[in-house]
């Protein structure tokens, strides 16, 4: 278990504690038989209540995860791109094929090792950024020989074209979490859910206690799996590097510099 979700944990049981302090707060001012007359008005009441609650935290989950998804296919589509771009190099001539071979196992390495970790906290690393434009500084200015690497070229363009856009929209990605306000909204509305299983007259305390003890249960789990997912980078449920790691290690067993040559046997 992750620190991130020991955490939510923990505040969520926190939660339903105060939640149900606030029960027999309002119980000891309130007694059941007085709630019961008004059961007429709350009961309806309660129900727009949840239900506009559950609307509104259903679309914002569904958009966290939609949002999570295309994180992670982005990732897929820079990191295959990036796979082009290296087994392209092959068809370029020496000192040209080496070189950009080579940029790209750093750039790999980079993604993994240095800007990864910075994500989380919503920022790039410069050091991949500069090689980001070593990889692009290589391609535009290699110059075909014959109409063969003139070919490669053009295709080789065209998937650093893919990968820099998967590139950009990865960094896009970084911002695009729900606004504070929103934020505001849905706890105001949870808090306002957990108020309304208050004003029920029922007899057996101990049964609103359980009541109101999973209301409060369900709404903090809807909560935290927004939190979960609204940050593809950070925390427990993210994005991983898999994509580059797959990349790195094909790179590196498939091509031996001291070698200049492909291997014949690739271990996974």
């Amino acid at each position: 278990m992750g620190t991130y979700t020991l955490a939510g944990l923990v505040c969520i049981f926190v939660i339903v504690a105060v939640a149900v302090g606030g029960l027999l707060a309002v119980r000891r001012w309130i007694q059941a038989t007085d709630l019961k007359v008004h059961h007429d008005v709350t009961d309806p009441l309660s129900q727009v209540v949840g239900m506009m609650f559950a609307v509104l935290i259903g679309f914002m989950v569904s958009d966290a995860m939609q949002r999570f998804e295309e994180a992670r296919a982005t990732v897929q589509q820079e990191a295959a791109s990036l796979a082009d771009i290296f087994n392209l190099a092959g068809g370029m001539p020496k000192p040209a094929r080496d070189q950009l071979r080579s940029t790209c196992i750093t750039y790999a390495e980079q993604i993994i090792n240095t800007e990864w970790p910075l994500l989380a906290q919503r920022q790039i690393s410069v050091p991949t950024i500069r090689t980001y434009r070593s990889l692009w500084q290589q391609c535009v200015t290699f110059h075909p020989n014959d109409q063969a690497e003139s070919n490669i070229q053009q295709v080789l363009l065209g998937s650093l074209t893919d990968m820099s856009d998967a590139r950009r929209l990865r960094i896009e990605a970084l911002h695009n979490g729900l606004p504070l306000a929103l934020w505001w909204v849905l706890l105001a509305g949870g808090l306002a859910t957990i108020i309304f299983t208050y004003f029920f007259g029922i007899k057996n305390t101990k049964l609103q206690v359980v009541m109101t003890a999973i209301v409060t249960l369900v709404i903090c789990l809807n909560i935290f799996l927004l939190a979960s997912f609204d940050d593809p980078f950070g925390g427990d449920v993210m994005v991983h590097p898999t994509a580059f790691e797959a990349d790195l290690m094909m790179f590196k067993t498939q091509w031996d510099p001291s070698k200049d040559a492909e291997q014949d046997v690739v271990k996974p």
